[in-house]
């Protein structure tokens, strides 16, 4: 993740500590060696602070502690928290331990007339903050955004669409749900119940979704409200995002009381065209078709680019739409597309993974193929010529995954045949069929007595099957891991079958 908002040693503790806590038996000291290719005195300090810092960000409910039998590194809690908490929190405490958006968060809470005034405040030297914030300057450049402290004006200015998605992305990829103080702004402003009652999944919001809608309201209000910073829409931004406001119910009228009734037109439109891009699910499926056929019976020119990709990936490729799969495809594709044709900005930075499949798929040679499709039927698309080169990669890399993850969503299921054979408890033989079948879809199990055409062969005795057929060895069955390992088994040559 480029925009990390940590220092060099923050960030290097911090994918230490990720390690860890994902190695389910921990990790030894040459392991940790091996991956991170420190030299031993560095691991060694490393260890050391982390194991200090983890104690102190958790308030001694966490510990980093060495097993004196196995010398394996391992994360020990006092009380049952998932891994998503203690990532979430370290990353935190990184973040503000290395400064950097300390000065971010403090520059757009507060409004400074010089670096100087601003150091003065935060108890810093005048080059801390200087430092500081060149690095800063450096994150704002693909938003068109730049520092200012010119008492006239907010304390970002320049793309306004472009700050706002820089803010948005820094407050939640430093906070994502955990929580984030409202001491400076209005109580009203943090109250979400308004914009959520708009979308149909409101009842069964998760608290990342809730915490996403908070920064985008509280964004929105911030650069209206307070720094008199409004969104600049073409006509045809516009027409290109009106069937996205599929309703007349009221949004933020905090907005609509103080705004004429153009900049309101064009805060609403912008505010529900963007929740849909930056939230997942807000959508029923019939919310969903509703936009998707809106678009299609229009004349927009986005929607003719999204009719035409798509048609040219299923030639390509093969492959059937179904409905659902259509819509949830065209719904996704019509976002993205909208947003290359008029915001063009390159978020990848943000992507704390990088922008790549290749770690939940067997990234061969055929996959490479696939990909180099995807490529060139973009490159031969009308709106290729209007990606900006300055974000080229990253818009790239999002849309041909995105185009992936369309060609996957309407690929046929494969299936496999299971022949299971039981000598020594005949009726077990059965049990185990209809285990598969509680598990797994029974349209994607064949049961067969042929062990030659079989995928799998589970038995509890020596079988002679054909070199490509696996063969689960079952011989405990009153072992629990015994029928775990058969499922994991099942689903290695499902994975093979979908990758």
């Amino acid at each position: 993740m480029r925009n990390s908002f940590m220092g060099k040693k923050e960030r290097m503790k911090f994918e230490l500590f990720k390690s860890i806590v994902f190695s389910k038996n921990g990790l030894s000291f040459s392991e940790l060696l091996q991956k991170y290719d420190f030299t031993k005195s560095t691991l060694s300090r490393y260890i050391n602070d982390l194991a200090k810092e983890v104690e102190e960000s958790f308030d001694e409910k966490v510990h980093l502690v060495q097993n004196s039998q196995t010398g394996t590194y391992q994360i020990q809690t006092a009380e049952s928290y998932s891994v998503g908490y203690l990532i979430d929190y370290i990353h935190l405490f990184y973040v503000e331990k290395s400064g950097i958006f300390f000065i971010l968060d403090r520059l757009l809470r507060n409004h400074y007339t010089t670096i100087e005034a601003m150091a003065l405040d935060l108890h810093m030297s005048s080059s801390s903050v200087y430092k500081q914030l060149r690095v800063l300057k450096e994150m704002l450049v693909p938003f068109g955004g730049k520092i200012s402290f010119d008492q006239h004006s907010s304390p970002l200015i320049g793309n306004e669409i472009g700050i706002r998605l820089f803010s948005f992305y820094s407050y939640w990829s430093v906070f994502k749900s955990t929580e984030y103080g409202n001491n400076n702004y209005p109580e009203s402003w943090w109250e979400v119940e308004e914009i959520e009652g708009y979308f149909d999944h409101t009842t069964s919001l998760s608290e990342s979704q809730r915490a996403k809608l908070r920064f985008i309201q509280l964004i929105t209000l911030k650069r209206v409200l307070w720094q008199k910073n409004y969104v600049e829409i073409s006509e045809e931004f516009m027409s290109d995002i009106a069937y996205f406001d599929t309703k007349d119910a009221e949004l933020l009228p905090l907005l609509k009381q103080r705004l004429t009734n153009e900049l309101y037109k064009k805060e609403r439109a912008l505010l529900l065209y963007a929740t849909r891009g930056l939230i997942y699910n807000l959508d029923s499926q019939e919310t969903k078709k509703k936009i998707v056929q809106d678009y299609q019976q229009s004349s927009l020119e986005i929607a003719a680019y999204t009719t035409r990709l798509m048609a040219e990936v299923q030639q390509e490729f093969d492959i059937e739409y179904t409905e659902e799969g259509y819509i949830d495809f065209y719904f996704y594709l019509l976002i993205l597309l909208i947003y290359i044709k008029h915001i063009n900005i390159d978020i990848s930075g943000y992507y704390k993974n990088g922008l790549s499949f290749h770690s939940m798929i067997d990234y061969d040679e055929s996959n490479v193929e696939v990909f180099r499709k995807i490529t060139r039927i973009i490159e031969q698309q009308v709106f290729y010529s209007k990606i900006n080169k300055k974000s080229l990669k990253g818009v790239m890399s999002i849309l041909s995954l995105t185009i992936y993850s369309g060609i996957y969503l309407s690929k046929k299921a494969g299936s496999m045949s299971i022949c299971v054979i039981f000598n020594n408890n005949l009726i077990l033989a059965d049990g185990i069929k209809k285990v598969i079948l509680d598990v797994y879809n029974k349209d994607r199990i064949k049961f067969t007595n042929d062990v030659l055409i079989a995928d799998l062969v589970i038995s509890d005795s020596y079988e002679a099957v054909n070199p490509q057929t696996e063969h689960f060895y079952f011989d405990e069955q009153l072992n629990p891991k015994q029928w775990g390992k058969m499922i994991d088994t099942i689903n290695k040559i499902f994975y093979k079958t979908i990758f």
